[in-house]
């Protein structure tokens, strides 16, 4: 039966139900329940997979088999209810989890909160743990996620906005910012970028990463992803928006700034000079992971008489008898690395460490033996690889492996020029780049958040102020 959208129902019980039948039809978990309520017939609606049955027994259908008032309104042990007139309405509502009441002789329906609130216990982020610090991380319930936010910010500055996305999924979006932080052009925007997806149906965050980048084809994340409250909590002060997808446990932080990624959030709960000396450490296993490969080519292939004499020897005695060129050497090293990432994330747990950790011992022994690669190029490979890993945000870091590749190939080409080469661009583009419209790295802030933690005399008086 063709019926219009946006059809009311009638006073027919039966017609109503066979409507609302045929709008939900091959949906196996549709559930009906009849009742009687003071001499006319009651039809519930639900969900078995997704509604609460032991809601539904307390609330809906205890209190109507009792029957102390005369309206169903007042018979009804929940407020949580609202009122329906159409058939589409009905259809949305099963959809998300809600028991629909039709009753004989009646031209509305009432639907009511039924949805089964199974969530996953609070527990450590298990891509961003810490050793010092708070062992929270965001779950798979925006609600959840934002009340660990007020827990930390307990102020009525921080506002939350939601939205609801997609014409299939209908999910929500939650946008929370600092009101006295937020600058009103960023935040209005971002909520504009984000309307215009909002008839998108939206399956994960990446989909809001793609409208919320400037640069959509850079290599470079331009929002910031992570299952950490006290990092999020952080970012809102320092007037950033974070925002939370229904049924992920992560949030997106955005404007974000390039060395944002440098950050770990046990920065926050170490003295100034150990912040210091770990985020200089991050910042040349930036350097290192992107240039190293590159640099042993350009050396061996090209400018080797830089080199003192002795290190000369043992280099060229270390490919005497490799009969592939460093470049062909350090992609497959490379692509080895990434197998090895890749199946030891793949695996089970309870392998994937020995399979990684083993697999990289046999492998490494077994192709220096066969002189297939040089022993050197292995120990700068494994540097390369233990660089990359320190960065703490995996999005930034597989970023970084991956940029070391271009650099290999014109290292091989061009020696040191090539490297420069290479370098400038990436350096162009880092400072092309924007997120939100903010400057995506900006040269003279690297250590500004450092110098501004300078540490206080024993009266809370700055060390560096002058009587």
């Amino acid at each position: 039966m063709a019926e219009s959208k946006n059809e009311f129902l009638s006073f027919d019980l039966t017609r109503n139900l066979k409507i609302i039948e045929d709008k939900m039809k091959q949906t196996a978990d549709l559930k009906r329940r009849k009742l009687t309520f003071h001499g006319k017939a009651i039809i519930l609606l639900y969900l078995d997979t997704i509604a609460d049955k032991e809601s539904i027994e307390l609330h809906i259908i205890s209190p109507i088999n009792k029957q102390k008032s005369e309206s169903i309104e007042n018979t009804l042990d929940t407020k949580q209810f609202s009122i329906m007139t159409t058939y589409q309405d009905i259809s949305d509502s099963l959809a998300e989890g809600n028991t629909i009441l039709i009753m004989e002789d009646c031209n509305i329906a009432y639907s009511i909160t039924t949805l089964s609130d199974e969530k996953r216990a609070i527990n450590e982020s298990l891509n961003e743990k810490v050793t010092m610090g708070s062992h929270d991380g965001f779950v798979e319930n925006a609600s959840t996620n934002i009340s660990l936010l007020r827990k930390r910010l307990r102020t009525p500055e921080l506002k939350v906005e939601y939205q609801t996305y997609g014409t299939e999924t209908n999910v929500e979006v939650a946008i929370c910012y600092l009101e006295s932080k937020v600058d009103p052009t960023v935040l209005h925007s971002i909520k504009s970028r984000l309307e215009k997806i909002k008839n998108e149906d939206l399956i994960n965050s990446r989909q809001i990463q793609e409208a919320l980048e400037d640069y959509p084809y850079s290599p470079f994340p331009q929002s910031l992803r992570t299952e950490r409250p006290d990092r999020a909590a952080f970012n809102l002060l320092n007037g950033n928006t974070v925002i939370f997808l229904e049924h992920e446990p992560s949030a997106l932080i955005t404007p974000i700034s390039f060395y944002s990624f440098l950050r770990s959030p046990e920065d926050y709960n170490s003295r100034w000079f150990v912040n210091f000396f770990y985020y200089s450490l991050r910042l040349l296993a930036f350097i290192l992971s992107v240039t190293l490969p590159a640099f042993y080519i350009a050396v061996n292939a090209y400018h080797s008489a830089i080199l003192p004499v002795s290190t000369f020897y043992t280099l060229k005695l270390s490919v005497l008898n490799v009969p592939f060129h460093p470049f062909v050497e350090a992609v497959m090293m490379q692509i080895v690395l990434e197998l090895l990432k890749e199946a030891s994330v793949r695996l089970p747990s309870a392998v994937a460490q020995t399979i990684g950790t083993v697999g990289a011992i046999v492998i490494g022994s077994a192709i220096v033996q066969t002189n297939f690669i040089s022993n050197t190029m292995v120990v700068v490979i494994a540097i390369t690889a233990v660089s990359s890993f320190v960065i703490p945000i995996g999005e930034m870091s597989t970023t970084i492996r991956l940029m070391s590749f271009p650099l290999i190939f014109l290292a091989a080409m061009f020696g040191f020029i090539g490297i420069a080469f290479g370098l400038m661009v990436y350096t162009t583009h880092l400072v092309k780049l924007t997120s939100a419209g903010i400057a995506y790295v900006e040269a003279p802030k690297i250590f500004q958040s450092f110098l501004n933690k300078q540490p206080k005399n024993g009266k809370g008086q700055d060390t560096n102020a002058h009587e």
